[in-house]
């Protein structure tokens, strides 16, 4: 098994070797050579507006963020959502991710956001604990992402859902090697054996990803 299956965690302990304390990736971790500049902005390419709408009404929801990285979606949802889990497992990440808590987000917001130290195969996650699971460019990085998503079922409430946003399984600009991405279909039969029933998919919206919601049985 990988040391970590998340590629931001991987950055991260190479960068820690020369500093005391934890630190964010670059932001173009995923560009390549010669690609425009604008697509070196996250902001611009993940159109985190458009993830956000996937995931409804979340004013009383709570959220995992798995694989939570930098914040970029734990720092946006927190303000809307009861409260988001960003999970990680690097103390390191756990340690950047309160320091994003205290400082970017008012007193009164801060008990919204809680970090999360897990293992690679296990969200560590209590029985009935979340309402929504948010995948962002991490699932095809798990080592089973089956088994990890059948662990998910008990941590969902009734009616619970994941949302998965991952690379679409081709050439483009940005994105790890095609070998290496997690296909639509391939994807639905890994959930619906995980124990979900897809809701919806689409592979439209974004440049470089699609979005797979999925409702537990």
């Amino acid at each position: 098994m990988r040391v970590s299956f998340f590629l931001f965690v991987a950055l991260l302990i190479t960068a820690c070797e020369q500093s005391d304390g934890p630190r964010p990736p670059s932001e173009d971790v995923y560009v390549r050579p010669g690609s425009a500049e604008q697509d070196r902005e996250r902001h611009v390419w993940q159109k985190p507006g458009v993830v956000i709408d996937v995931l409804g009404d979340i004013e009383e929801k709570v959220i995992a963020d798995i694989g939570a990285g930098e914040g970029f979606f734990a720092r946006r949802l927190a303000p809307l959502a009861d409260r988001v889990i960003a999970v990680e497992i690097d103390p390191r990440w756990i340690a950047y991710l309160d320091t994003v808590r205290r400082t970017e987000l008012p007193a009164s917001l801060q008990p919204r956001l809680q970090p999360r130290l897990a293992k690679p195969d296990d969200p560590m996650l209590e029985y009935r604990e979340v309402d929504i699971v948010l995948f962002v460019n991490t699932l095809y990085l798990i080592d089973e992402p089956e088994a990890y998503l059948h662990k998910l079922i008990p941590a969902l409430r009734p009616g619970g859902r994941v949302v998965i946003v991952d690379w679409k399984k081709q050439d483009t600009a940005l994105g790890p090697d095609p070998s290496e991405r997690i296909g639509l279909s391939d994807l639905a039969a890994m959930l619906e054996r995980a124990g979900f029933e897809i809701v919806s998919t689409n592979n439209t919206e974004l440049d470089y990803q699609y979005i797979m919601v999925a409702e537990k049985k």
